[in-house]
């Protein structure tokens, strides 16, 4: 049976150039030397990829329409999808961490290529769309707003919270992590000040 390659829509037989078979009929003899067949469906190859590769990189650029930007609800969203996407990361880290203890290096192996793939793939891709990150400036302004935020509000609600339900120890964590979001707020605050003297 023929081998077929799909390429942008085109499938190529090597029957076609087959020093093997041959491309006449009834298994007589190809007249080219060996390897020849192989030699010329590569250069074949090479070049439908290469002219496909042009077309579509040329019908590409033409057909680029101009950039919008992107809704609110569609930002709100890919920032949903982010939040996911780096939580699923972590906990799926978490979670080969805790089957390589148990004994199960494949299992271990299946939750760090899906922690791996929400990262560098999907993480990465919605970034990209949101056009995340700019100048180290306004990068250093904004996790300083994260860190103040973690450090005076956030966590300090949620160790209140938590003690007002009994659970002590949360609380009491909740209120150490706050004390570690603004170590980061003034470790990012002097970087900031830093550049602007650079």
């Amino acid at each position: 049976m023929p081998k077929k390659l799909a390429l942008a829509g085109f499938q190529i037989s090597d029957r076609i150039v087959s020093s093997a078979s041959g491309p006449y009929s009834n298994d007589r003899p190809s007249p080219l030397p060996a390897h020849t067949g192989e030699k010329i469906m590569n250069r074949t190859l090479f070049s439908a990829a290469m002219s496909v590769a042009v077309l579509l990189s040329t019908s590409a650029v033409a057909a680029l329409p101009e950039a919008k930007p992107l809704s609110a609800q569609t930002r709100a969203n890919l920032e949903a999808a982010m939040h996911g996407e780096a939580y699923a990361n972590l906990k799926y880290l978490r979670f080969a961490d805790q089957a390589e203890a148990a004994g199960k290096p494949a299992l271990a192996k299946l939750f760090r290529a899906s922690a791996n793939i929400e990262a560098n793939e999907h993480f990465d891709r919605e970034a990209q769309a949101l056009q995340l990150g700019g100048a180290n400036s306004a990068n250093l302004e904004d996790a300083m707003a994260g860190e103040h935020y973690e450090n005076i509000t956030m966590y300090v609600n949620f160790a209140k919270q938590a003690e007002a339900d009994g659970d002590v120890k949360v609380a009491a964590m909740f209120r150490q992590i706050a004390v570690d979001e603004g170590t980061h707020f003034d470790a990012y605050k002097a970087a900031l000040a830093k550049l602007a003297d650079e």
